[in-house]
């Protein structure tokens, strides 16, 4: 699903994300996937395809599994049956440096208490690439125009607002993805990405995510926002108690008896008028 591109969007950064259509490149396949690293279960029976250019939503009530999925994804906490595959190998045969290079992870909590420019933060994504000066300078200005980032470039991230970090952050993983040529075979797990953002800047940041997706990225975001997540993603995945409990287009995964029964919420339904993605607007105040 393509957004439309901001007002404040950089041209030359949308110059380069066009060079390269998606193709049908499978990046991420878990195939009846269970964890329970500490014990008891934290996730069961989890099947997934993501191919490149797919952007899939992780949603869900608190605890309902999102983030421990997410970390099972990025190779966090191992599986205790099921397969899982990351662009056709083992994720577990993969060495952490070629992994690295290929799959990138934004928390919903980003530590760093060092004063670190904004560039400097950037540029840690950089790292597993050994691609050299001029190309990690090419990528960071790239992704700072994308993120809305470059009037940030020079400040210390430590006097940051959380909105302004948590740009800083979506620009370090974009960058550690980034290639000029195709992103087909490449994997972003971003938990919750616009949570500290307004509204000017989580329109922005859905729009560079849409942008890498259409390069042929792969996408999985844990978002508590139904609405953002509807306007961004193809399929959205609904765990509960981490089961997999629906999988598909928002228009077809959200009805109000999955609201009743997994979120307890009475929900109408619309459509959104340009676009016409599924809206979800709460019923009352309270619990039911």
């Amino acid at each position: 699903m393509s957004l439309p591109r901001p007002r404040d969007a950089a041209c030359d950064a949308r110059a380069v994300l066009d060079q390269k259509p998606a193709t049908a490149t499978t990046v991420l396949d878990l195939r009846q996937v269970s964890a329970a690293p500490w014990g008891s279960a934290l996730l069961r029976d989890i099947s997934i395809t993501l191919r490149a250019g797919d952007i899939l939503a992780l949603a869900g009530p608190n605890g309902a599994g999102k983030s421990s999925l997410l970390r099972l994804m990025a190779g966090d906490i191992a599986p205790c049956s099921g397969s899982l595959y990351l662009a056709g190998r083992a994720l577990r045969d993969w060495p952490p440096r070629e992994r690295a290079r290929r799959l990138a992870v934004l928390p919903q909590l980003s530590l760093l208490n060092f004063p670190y420019t904004v560039e400097e933060v950037i540029l840690l994504g950089r790292t597993p690439h050994d691609s050299g000066r001029d190309v990690d300078r090419r990528v960071l200005e790239q992704v700072l125009q994308l993120t809305g980032t470059a009037a940030l470039r020079q400040r210390l991230y430590t006097q940051l607002s959380g909105g302004e970090k948590q740009r800083t952050q979506l620009a370090r993983v974009f960058a550690q993805v980034w290639d000029a040529q195709s992103m087909a075979g490449r994997l972003l797990l971003l938990d919750e990405p616009t949570s500290a953002l307004d509204l000017a800047h989580q329109q922005q940041i859905l729009w560079a995510i849409d942008q890498l997706a259409s390069r042929g990225c792969g996408i999985v975001l844990a978002i508590h926002d139904l609405n953002l997540a509807a306007a961004i993603a193809a399929r959205i995945l609904v765990l509960d108690s981490g089961r997999q409990v629906a999988l598909g287009a928002p228009r077809d995964v959200f009805t109000p008896a999955l609201f009743r029964e997994v979120f307890h919420v009475d929900v109408a339904l619309g459509a959104h008028p340009q676009r016409g993605h599924p809206l979800v607007i709460p019923q009352g105040l309270g619990p039911r």
